[in-house]
């Protein structure tokens, strides 16, 4: 899935089709937009005016008090996503991220929030001692298991190849 990125053009046209009197379902049945992206762009132009329509900030960060904020304005103020991402500039997949966070440990984990991708070692893990005699036999035997299975496989291709080889000479 394409994430669309609409042109601030594009969304004052939106802002002026409403002004005009159209409503949100013409207006998103005419341009092919959603009723919910539409909504959100009118709240932020109410909110904070052609500024509002302008990109999210990538890198905006917010402290636990700000945060704590927000959410209560959401889960206990019971006021739309949308309009809660348009007050306070914030993207919607945030706040239900946050949202996520509080509902599994409380308003604590707020304070957890890790940004970026979590980490995942790349690459064959690192290989360890065997610590006992009987993990080096172990392991010893996994290897010539593996080698003999290797063998096995090189001579019955080399026998194909042989058998091949016979019914391709004139």
């Amino acid at each position: 899935m394409s994430l669309m990125v609409h042109s601030l053009e594009e969304k004052l046209k939106v802002i002026k089709m409403h002004e005009q009197g159209a409503g949100i379902k013409r207006i998103a049945k005419e341009l092919g937009l959603s009723k919910s992206l539409i909504s959100l762009w009118l709240e932020q132009f109410k909110q904070h005016g052609i500024a509002g329509l302008q990109r999210l900030p990538y890198n905006c960060r917010y402290n636990f008090k700000e945060k704590c904020q927000i959410i209560c304005e959401i889960e206990e103020k019971h006021v739309p996503l949308h309009v809660v991402s348009a007050k306070y500039r914030v993207a919607r997949s945030t706040l239900r991220c946050w949202r996520y966070a509080i509902r599994g440990k409380g308003y604590a984990a707020l304070r957890e929030v890790k940004y970026g991708r979590k980490y995942a070692s790349m690459g064959r893990p690192k290989k360890k001692e065997p610590e006992t005699e009987l993990e080096k036999l172990q392991r010893e035997n996994e290897l010539l298991r593996a080698e003999n299975a290797y063998l096995k496989k090189l001579k019955a291709l080399v026998t194909e190849r042989e058998r091949l080889a016979k019914k391709t000479k004139p």
